[in-house]
């Protein structure tokens, strides 16, 4: 409980937060399909870097930032927990199972998945062949090129998994449903923006995000912790980033040097 709660601006600054929160969303969303647009076509190592960095810093001011202080700001603040017990909703108070995703057949599946689709990719690389399964989304481009590249890109992947998470599958929920009176509506509302923020990646990225926006909801709605929502989130984006073009053979094709500088006589 803060000093803002209980007075009468509590009242209206909820809803102003919220119409800032969706602004800076579409000015990020408009803003970072123009910054796409030269990223892509950008050979300069520095210039790369000058990206990831900026993706980082905005990612954490909206999604990290934003999201704690959306829930500083609820009229029915939350009250302090450990991150490993915070949750979008209770889980159902009929059955004491834990949920599926913390059994230990989920990990064991799991991990089996993992290893078939290495050995697949390994398998293609070996007859050196393409995969026949073209990614869903335009973000080949993210796809880190030099040592340097791949830190900033693997912390864009962790803190994809644990600003998105924070803000997409509590803060913004929480929020709306708090104004609205429905967490339906506010869970709608975050996977449709969730989707929305990748039209960079094309119809299809839109698409295949809004998907797995929904069903991290349901899990989320379902009781799933938020920390394993966030584990996920950052695991498949180290998988596209990294593990998925490592198999492919990416890493030994593609490079990017420095032009050379010749010295002037």
């Amino acid at each position: 409980m803060t000093i803002l709660h209980g007075t009468p601006m509590a009242r209206i600054l909820p809803f102003l937060w919220l119409a800032i929160l969706l602004g800076a969303c579409i000015h990020h969303s408009r803003r970072g399909a123009q910054d796409w647009q030269v990223f892509r076509n950008a050979t300069q190592l520095h210039e790369r870097r000058r990206f990831y960095l900026k993706w980082l810093f905005q990612s954490v001011l909206l999604f990290d930032l934003g999201g704690l202080m959306t829930l500083w700001l609820l009229p029915e603040p939350l009250r302090w927990t450990a991150l490993t017990q915070l949750r979008l909703s209770a889980p159902s108070a009929t059955t004491s199972a834990p949920p599926p995703e913390m059994s230990p057949s989920f990990f064991i599946g799991f991990g089996c998945g993992i290893l078939i689709i290495a050995g697949f990719f390994i398998l293609l690389r070996k007859l050196k062949r393409s995969s026949p399964f073209a990614p869903l989304g335009d973000f080949a481009a993210l796809i880190p090129r030099t040592l340097p590249e791949a830190r900033l890109a693997f912390l864009l992947c962790l803190n994809a998994g644990l600003g998105e998470e924070l803000f997409f599958r509590l803060a913004l929920p929480l929020l709306t449903a708090q104004l609205t009176g429905s967490l339906i509506a506010g869970a709608v509302l975050s996977t449709l923006l969730f989707g929305g923020m990748h039209w960079y990646q094309g119809f299809k990225g839109v698409l295949a995000t809004t998907v797995l926006g929904l069903i991290f909801m349901i899990r989320a709605l379902n009781g799933t912790p938020l920390i394993w929502l966030m584990g996920f989130h950052a695991l498949m984006d180290v998988v596209a980033l990294f593990i998925r073009p490592a198999l492919s053979g990416h890493f030994s094709r593609k490079t990017v040097r420095q032009p050379e500088v010749r010295p002037s006589s």
